[in-house]
């Protein structure tokens, strides 16, 4: 199972008159200061392991483990020689100490289980990126224009995690569970070696 938190970050405003063309660079990062070791920042290939569902066990759930992820972005507005620049800077994170599992769900394959919603939430933070790239800017529509994209983008992400457990009734079922891996595999691998992310297309 999975608890989902979502965040965002918005670090920019800008007044003007006259609407004007705004260029956009969008960057994902797992550079994220980190002072007290709470999340871990989602890296290709790094796996999560059991230690690191370090929070306390809901006893009165009857889910065996819960896996907190999401993705949220970091947003810079500056104005440069007339042109418009914007920054924005996409992350993805688990939170240890909003993640847990019961004694009975410390084992290889309940751990593949959550990583695949570590995944999901990764898939997520690619289509806001995406969605971005796709998006015509300016100074009158960016601050609203990133809000909406990045709901757009959650949702789809949380659609996609209520679906995968659905499916596999929570990991239960365990061909449903190996086609759910295989097929969040197959999209990280995808888009893991796709430099132009206009090639990425939705789950």
């Amino acid at each position: 199972m999975k608890y989902l938190f979502l965040f965002s970050f918005l670090l920019a405003t800008h007044a003007t008159t006259v609407a004007q063309p705004v260029t956009v660079n969008i960057d994902y990062t797992a550079n994220i200061p980190n002072p007290e070791g709470k999340f871990i920042f989602y890296n290709s290939g790094e796996l999560l392991n059991i230690a690191a569902f370090a929070g306390e066990a809901d006893n009165n759930s009857s889910a065996v483990a819960i896996t907190s992820s999401g993705f949220a972005f970091k947003a810079g507005f500056k104005s440069a020689e007339g042109k418009a620049i914007l920054n924005i800077k996409v992350y993805c994170s688990f939170d240890k100490q909003m993640s847990w599992m019961k004694p009975n769900g410390k084992n290889e394959y309940i751990l593949q289980h959550e990583q695949q919603h570590f995944n999901i939430s990764y898939l997520g933070a690619i289509d806001f990126m995406q969605q971005l790239k796709a998006a015509t800017f300016t100074t009158d529509n960016y601050n609203k224009l990133i809000q909406t994209l990045y709901n757009q983008s959650s949702k789809f992400m949380e659609d996609l995690q209520q679906t995968y457990d659905s499916e596999t009734h929570n990991g239960i079922i365990k061909d449903r569970q190996q086609y759910w891996k295989e097929k969040i595999n197959k999209k990280l691998a995808s888009t893991s070696s796709e430099t132009n992310l206009s090639a990425w297309k939705r789950i």
